[in-house]
């Protein structure tokens, strides 16, 4: 049974994090201007409806599961990860994709495409956590096996499609979840290490020519950055040198070139697009604004009532940091390309809609917040 509150005498209004509203709100103004900006270049009004549509329907998700004691998840989250799941297995039959990238990722819902995915790392998140925090406590049995199947069974639905940039997404949470939660260093640090040398270890060896064609492309124009300027280079060169021409205060918003002459500059290479219309300040407030959702988030994990929401904290932490990070790098030319959006300022409705449903957990487990998880 579902119990919207089931803390007595809880204040919703006085206990709900209005900080962390706020700069979720504040990422969103700056997503829908971009946005704006964006859709002015490419003379497509419908990209800024279709991210409107988003936000407003991801805003409602984020109130809702706000409201839900996220106690409850323990059980609704097996039926959020069955109906992920079967949408995984969905995509993989009437789904669509990019010709250019060769993934089968999308579901058409009419006004917008949705990625099942997208819904994937929540549920894998609230699932996650559960048997790390039966792990930890020794609860139950099998937890280890149950733990690795439930993990798995997403990333494989997701390699099929195939999609190997969300793939590392997956990857990335688990490891900082499993970090999170205490388990054996060794285990965290042989994964980890494996997981960054097999990158050169696949190019060099001539492996990654077993990939389709545009991920080979990826691996070679980043081990070689200076070579093919005008092809397969090309994008992360533009994004890097329009990204330089914005200088201290940028050409203004609607005024730049990277929105039009960046390939997949509203989704992939927003960033070039933000540093080359407001310049460093504009590029700088954006991070600013991001290291504090981190900094909140991880205050509302150290101050979580028990395991299991603090590791769902740090899950989407992890999931809205690996977008972060690596969506800001392969504009400027420090990581390899993967197709990352950057969490709501990108276009893309799933993907926007997917980080409220976070916030909207993060935000019901800081309602019930009381004193620090991590205490010894």
């Amino acid at each position: 049974m579902l119990h919207v509150e089931k803390s007595q005498g809880l204040n919703k209004v006085k206990h709900y994090d209005w900080l962390l509203l706020l700069i979720v709100i504040a990422l969103n103004v700056f997503g829908m201007v971009i946005m704006w900006s964006v859709s002015k270049h490419l003379n497509n009004p419908s990209l800024l409806i279709k991210q409107g549509v988003g936000v407003c329907i991801g805003f409602v998700c984020m109130i809702i599961l706000s409201l839900i004691d996220y106690k409850d998840l323990r059980i609704l989250g097996f039926i959020a990860y069955g109906f992920s799941t079967l949408l995984l297995i969905l995509v993989l039959f009437i789904g669509y994709g990019a010709e250019e990238t060769g993934s089968q990722a999308w579901l058409d819902l009419g006004i917008i495409s949705y990625q099942p995915s997208e819904l994937g790392k929540i549920t894998f998140v609230m699932i996650s956590a559960l048997y790390l925090e039966n792990i930890v406590m020794k609860t139950g049995k099998y937890n280890y096996l149950k733990l690795i199947f439930y993990a798995v069974l997403p990333v494989f639905l997701v390699f099929l499609q195939p999609d190997y940039g969300t793939c590392l997404v997956y990857l990335f949470i688990f490891i900082c979840m499993v970090f999170f939660a205490g388990l054996p260093y060794k285990y965290i640090l042989i994964g980890s290490g494996a997981a960054i040398f097999s990158i050169p270890l696949v190019y060099y060896t001539g492996l990654y020519q077993l990939f389709p064609s545009h991920i080979q492309d990826r691996f070679y124009s980043f081990f070689n950055k200076e070579a093919d300027p005008l092809g397969k280079n090309y994008q992360v060169r533009l994004s890097i040198q329009y990204a330089g021409s914005g200088q201290l205060w940028g050409r203004g918003l609607g005024k730049g070139w990277a929105a039009k002459s960046v390939p997949f500059a509203h989704t992939d290479f927003i960033f070039s697009v933000v540093a080359e219309e407001l310049g460093f300040f504009g590029a700088a407030l954006l991070i600013i604004l991001f290291l504090a959702f981190f900094a909140r988030c991880i205050y509302i994990a150290w101050f979580s009532r028990e395991r299991y929401g603090a590791l769902m904290v740090m899950g989407y932490v992890a999931m809205i940091f690996a977008h972060f990070f690596e969506n800001i790098g392969m504009s400027i030319g420090l990581m390899p390309v993967t197709g990352i959006p950057l969490p709501f300022i990108s276009y893309g409705p799933s993907s926007v809609i997917t980080n409220f449903m976070a916030i909207g957990i993060i935000l019901s487990i800081s309602l019930r917040k009381q004193r620090p998880m991590f205490e010894y």
